[in-house]
C-alpha cells in the first residue's frame, strides 16, 4: 500500500510559494463582519479551479510515491463548485485517502479550515490512466501453442492494475505457451501463459534422487503429463514402485524430499 501523506496548502489570491505551501494575506475583515449580505459573512473564496489544482497536485504526488514511473495521464472526472468561507486565515489540507485506482475513479480529499477550526470539505473524483508498452498477441494463439517471436510483438496499452506482471521482452516468451485462448492484441501476463509440456504420459524419463547427498539415478516411467516445475506421478521401471517427482526438464523427474 502507498504511503499517504497530507499536504497542507493556504490559499491567496497573492501567489507567496516557498516550500511547497501557498500562503496568502488574509481576506479583510468587513466593518459590519457578520452583516446580512452573503459577501460579508462570506468574503473569501476558494474557487473551484484552485481546488482542481491543489487536488490534482497532491494526485500526481501519491503516483510518484507509489513508484509509478510509467506514462500516464490524470483526468478530473467530477468536481467541485466555489467555496464561500468567512474571514480568517483559510488553509486547505489535501490527501488521497484511498489506493490510486487505474480503473474506475480516485477521490482526493480538501479539508478547508479557517482560523485553524474545520470548515468545510470537498471531494474531487479523478480517472488515473497509466500507459505501458508490452508484448501483445500478434494473431489469435491457442492453448498450449508452441509461439515464438513472431506470434507477439510490443505495442501500448492501457494499465489495468498497477500489481500486473506485464511481459516486456521476446526472450520471456520461451519454453511457454499460452494458458487459455489469446486473441490478438491481448496482452500477455505471467498469468496467461505456463511453462509448455515437456513430458507426455508413458514417457520414459530418468529419476533422480538425492541419496546421503549422493545424486542417484534410475530409469522411470511417466504415469501422468508435466510441465516443468510440476508434480507428477512416476514409476520406477526395475521395482514398479509409484512416486511423487518434480519435473526438472523434458527427460528427467525429481523424485524424493
Amino acid at each position: 500500500m502507498m504511503k499517504l501523506k497530507k499536504t497542507i496548502l493556504a490559499i491567496s489570491m497573492l501567489s507567496a510559494v516557498w516550500g511547497g505551501f501557498f500562503f496568502l494575506a488574509p481576506a479583510p475583515v468587513a466593518s459590519a463582519y457578520g452583516g446580512g449580505t452573503q459577501a460579508e459573512r462570506y468574503p473569501q473564496t476558494v474557487t473551484a479551479a484552485q481546488f482542481s489544482q491543489y487536488a490534482s497536485e497532491k494526485l500526481e504526488a501519491a503516483i510518484e510515491d507509489a513508484g509509478e514511473t510509467r506514462r500516464h495521464e490524470v483526468v478530473l472526472a467530477r468536481g467541485v463548485q466555489d467555496m464561500h468561507a468567512p474571514a480568517g486565515s483559510l488553509i486547505c489540507q489535501v490527501d488521497v485517502p484511498k489506493a490510486v485506482h487505474y480503473t474506475g475513479t480516485t477521490p482526493v480529499h480538501v479539508s478547508v479550515y479557517v482560523n485553524g477550526t474545520f470548515y468545510r470539505r470537498a471531494i474531487l473524483y479523478y480517472r488515473v490512466k497509466v500507459y505501458d508498452t508490452v508484448l501483445v498477441a500478434a494473431r489469435d494463439l491457442k492453448p498450449d501453442e508452441t509461439i515464438g517471436e513472431a506470434d507477439v510483438k510490443t505495442a501500448e496499452i492501457a494499465v489495468d492494475d498497477a500489481a500486473t506482471p506485464y511481459l516486456h521482452k521476446a526472450e520471456e516468451i520461451a519454453g511457454r505457451v499460452p494458458a487459455r485462448f489469446l486473441s490478438a492484441g491481448k496482452p500477455l501476463t505471467e498469468s496467461v501463459l505456463q511453462n509448455a509440456l515437456v513430458i507426455e504420459a508413458s514417457a520414459p524419463v530418468t529419476l533422480l534422487s538425492d541419496y546421503n547427498g549422493i545424486q542417484v539415478t534410475a530409469e522411470g516411467i511417466a504415469l501422468q503429463r508435466g510441465r516443468v516445475g510440476d508434480h507428477i506421478r512416476v514409476k520406477n521401471a526395475r521395482s514398479g514402485k509409484m512416486l511423487l517427482g518434480t519435473v526438472v526438464d523434458a527427460h528427467t523427474v525429481k523424485v524424493g524430499s
